[in-house]
């Protein structure tokens, strides 16, 4: 069994691919034979065990699933030295052996486990070090009256000469800039955003900002995306347009909640809400009104109602659906999510077991919702909803299950033929790349041309490589038919299970739930289902 991590998920990673090479050339060097594809945390921090894939690694050594874990360097199983050694024991009482490509120590031997813990003593110091240097960098960001965080700003721009900051390419600066104190955009950016604040400040539902926003082409510049209503109460939240830099007291740090499984751990506080950040400091930078005193009253104002607006779930209550589709459902005329919203109180039905009546729940297109972008998307009921799933479910049932092994069939078959296509375009480009070599060495091409030349290749390999991940991935969620024994079982405890038990139930079963848009149309054609084993569609308007 391979494991992988990497602590900053971004397009342009090498690392995984990197990880996995120098571990399956370690599984290859000794003869070992790989059981299934390598676990991977993308974006996750060796500091904290409970986030990553620690615990089910822990669980398929308890089931006997493999005998030995392979790592690139002990680094990627933890920086925390105590936490890791705790982990490596268990799986060690547990009989499984725990190598390192590239720092391949035997654990068997007094030395061997001597050098282990030395590994990851420096891995430990490295990340406690880099933490240091951070924590110094944003206390004097905080003197200087900037942000913690070098980046752009919603209404703002850096520099009138300098290229704008792009995700994984080094930002760069001119003496003009370098301090970091952004501009404000009088011309389009800055009014909007002022008037978002009044807006927002005298009761405007931000949903309705953010489809003016999309009708008159407005994006964010920092992400290039349009806004939707949860990014702009982060713009406004920030008070950064009024003149502000906020920052965070040592209590607000982190928050003790309990994770998914009711266990309470100290979690790196996430909540981005006004009153989760203990400091609001004045800036370096001008509000987007020029007068910090009008900028200092429209902000007790802002935060006055935004203490009304409700906060969003919990960390706790994320870990559980609130409905038995939550995750499920699909647009079809657009491909986004859809969201549950609640009817207005005076039509509403009594509630059920303390929770709103099915009838009461609308699914709604989620980009309709919050930007007004899909015109065409159709809504629907939870009771209607839940009602035909539990017709599919009867159906599925009693299907024949030759039929259905057959589309789990085709489908891996599909997928593995596109991936061993995928595969062999990129040795293609791999014998590209050394032909360029060859040509240069021979002075048949100038540097200039096999740059370019070099460019497009790179760009390429990196879309194959993309896609070659989403296939695997794909192929990973091709599930095999569950059985007319397991429907039935689902079905049997259907009435009596909680919103979050028939979620669960139905995970390895209901890939999407589509709902067109209609209303004379019958639950089967209404509310188009699709199972885990049959084949990846891309939803039509048809």
């Amino acid at each position: 069994m391979i494991y992988i991590r990497v602590s900053t998920a971004r397009p342009d990673m090498i690392s995984p691919e990197l990880q996995e090479f120098q571990c399956r050339g370690l599984v290859d060097r000794e003869s070992m034979l790989l059981v299934g594809e390598p676990l991977v945390d993308l974006g996750k921090s060796g500091r904290a065990f409970s986030d990553r894939q620690i615990a089910e690694i822990i669980a398929m050594a308890e089931r006997g699933e493999f005998d030995v874990l392979v790592l690139w360097v002990w680094s990627r199983f933890g920086r925390n030295t105590l936490e890791s050694l705790k982990n490596l024991e268990r799986l060690t009482e547990l009989g499984v052996e725990v190598r390192a490509a590239k720092e391949d120590f035997d654990g068997r031997t007094v030395i061997g486990r001597f050098a282990i813990r030395q590994m990851l003593n420096i891995a430990e110091l490295f990340s406690d070090q880099l933490s240091e240097s951070w924590k110094d960098t944003i206390a004097r960001r905080r003197r200087m009256g900037l942000p913690h965080a070098n980046q752009g700003r919603f209404g703002y721009y850096r520099c009138e000469t300098c290229p704008p900051k792009m995700r994984g390419v080094p930002l760069e600066t001119c003496p003009q800039c370098r301090e970091g104190v952004l501009k404000v955009d009088q011309e389009l950016l800055g009014p909007r955003l002022w008037d978002a604040y009044e807006r927002v400040a005298d009761g405007v539902n931000p949903v309705s900002i953010t489809h003016e926003w999309y009708r008159e082409g407005i994006v964010d510049p920092v992400t290039g995306k349009h806004v939707t209503p949860a990014h702009l109460y982060d713009i406004l939240d920030s008070g950064f347009g009024l003149g502000f830099v906020r920052y965070r007291l040592p209590e607000q740090l982190q928050v003790v909640a309990p994770d998914k499984d009711g266990v309470p751990r100290r979690r790196r506080n996430r909540c981005r809400r006004p009153e989760s950040f203990g400091l609001y400091l004045p800036g370096r930078h001008e509000p987007v009104t020029g007068d910090r005193a009008v900028a200092e009253r429209l902000w007790d104002r802002y935060t006055e109602r935004r203490g009304t607006t409700p906060k969003r779930a919990t960390i706790n209550d994320r870990h559980t659906p609130r409905y038995s589709v939550s995750g499920r459902m699909r647009c079809p005329y657009c491909g986004g999510g859809m969201q549950p919203l609640l009817r207005a109180k005076k039509v509403r039905r009594p509630m059920v077991n303390g929770r709103p009546h099915p009838f009461d729940v609308t699914w709604r297109c989620r980009n309709q919702a919050e930007l007004g972008n899909c015109p065409e998307a159709g809504f629907g009921n939870l009771e209607h909803i839940e009602t035909r799933l539990v017709a599919w479910l009867r159906e599925q049932a009693d299907a024949p299950k030759g039929m259905l092994e057959a589309a789990v069939a085709a489908e891996r078959a599909g997928l593995a033929d596109r991936e061993e296509a995928v595969r062999a375009e990129l040795a293609s480009l791999v014998a590209e790349e050394d032909a360029i070599t060859d040509a240069v060495a021979a002075r048949v091409v100038d540097y200039q041309a096999a740059g370019r030349k070099k460019e497009r290749i790179d760009k390429r390999r990196g879309e194959l490589t993309t896609e070659l991940v989403e296939l695997e991935e794909e192929r990973a969620r091709v599930m095999r038919h569950p059985g007319a024994a397991a429907i039935e079982a689902v079905l049997e405890a259907w009435d009596n299970a909680t919103p979050a038990r028939r979620n669960a139930m139905i995970k390895d079963m209901v890939r999407h739930i589509a709902v067109r848009k209609g209303r004379g149309l019958t639950l089967d054609a209404k509310y188009e289902i699709t199972a885990t084993w049959e084949p990846l569609q891309q939803l039509s308007k048809s």
